[in-house]
């Protein structure tokens, strides 16, 4: 058995980080120097393709690093299954900075988008298997499923998009506005608590 909490630590670290460095690449380029207010607008302006993913995978994360601490329980120890796919969910986690360059720099290259969609998309798979393998009275529960699947449509969506019209290819991930609706339907057809976002 493994201490939760140092788990949880390394969790924390980890999203903190890839959260991070997701801004670092939005900078100035070498050599522009504007003179003007026109200039200094135009030259951000041209900065919103590094902005748009940055903005889009700080939400996502931050969504994702939500629902692996809301409504669990502390545990003290977890077992080696829970430790494995939280391990690889983490390490798609780290990918998400890389990912996100690539959106920035080739938008327009179909690749780019389908990566992208595979790591979200893969680190929503593995937030399915740790709540399959979290400890009895810990499972995730159905409206948890439900959100997951939505966001792994919305990664599904996105790659489709991203065949056909990679502009807007990762428009697919707004989709995921709809999973807190529908974790609240399947609570109250469930019968479930009311829970409130905070």
């Amino acid at each position: 058995m493994y201490p939760r909490h140092r788990l949880e630590a390394l969790a924390d670290g980890i999203f903190g980080v890839a959260m991070t460095l997701l801004v670092l690449e939005i900078r100035i380029p070498d050599g522009m120097d504007p003179k003007t207010d026109r200039e200094l607008v135009a030259l951000l302006i041209n900065l919103w393709p590094k902005i748009w993913p940055y903005m889009l995978s700080f939400l996502v994360l931050g969504v994702r690093w939500r629902e692996l601490v809301a409504e669990r329980p502390s545990q003290h120890e977890v077992g080696k299954r829970y430790v494995n796919w939280s391990l690889a969910n983490l390490l798609l986690v780290t990918f998400v900075p890389f990912s996100t360059l690539l959106i920035g720099r080739y938008a327009s290259l179909a690749p780019a988008i389908w990566l992208y969609a595979a790591n979200l998309g893969g680190m929503a798979f593995c937030a399915w298997m740790i709540g399959r393998a979290a400890p009895k009275g810990e499972r995730s529960a159905a409206e948890e499923t439900a959100g997951l699947i939505v966001f792994l449509f919305a990664a599904g969506a996105t790659a489709v998009l991203g065949s056909f019209h990679t502009a807007w290819a990762p428009m697919g991930f707004m989709l995921n506005a709809l999973a807190p609706p529908i974790e609240r339907y399947v609570r109250a057809r469930n019968g479930g608590p009311e829970i409130r976002d905070s």
